[in-house]
């Protein structure tokens, strides 16, 4: 995986760990956690963004669209690929058309959908050029 930073916002910490843990065994160059998406919102304006953001379709702060929107107006070259444990093949396409960069249903399979995970941020980082750093 080329060299690049992941901000995770997941509400499960042991999964977001194991994601976090995945990545750094690919050689990502920065991969940080947030419990809380206005502790990530504010990390973001005060420090730096990042290259992908892996979310949590339901977290509880704010939705799905609203959370694409306010990244994309800090920088729009951030990859956002959203997680979740329901299909929605309607809120799917809607995300995609507003700028997400992918969408995983986290099924039963855990192993199974973060190998997918994986193999989709590998993909997304050789295609796609670095976030702005600033």
């Amino acid at each position: 995986m080329r060299r690049v930073s992941f901000f995770i916002l997941e509400r499960e910490t042991a999964l977001a760990n194991l994601i976090r843990y995945r990545l750094m065994m690919q050689q990502a160059e920065h991969v940080q956690v947030f419990p809380a998406l206005s502790e990530c919102l504010y990390f973001m304006q005060k420090h730096f963004v990042p290259d992908f953001i892996i979310a949590d379709l339901d977290l509880p702060e704010m939705n799905g669209s609203r959370f694409l929107t306010t990244v994309k107006e800090l920088s729009n070259r951030i990859q956002v690929v959203f997680l979740s444990a329901h299909p929605d093949d309607v809120l799917l396409s809607q995300l995609m058309e507003e700028g997400a960069s992918d969408y995983i249903f986290k099924s039963a399979q855990r192993e199974e959908w973060i190998r997918e995970l994986m193999k989709n941020l590998e993909y997304l980082s050789r295609t796609t050029t670095p976030a702005i750093q600033g």
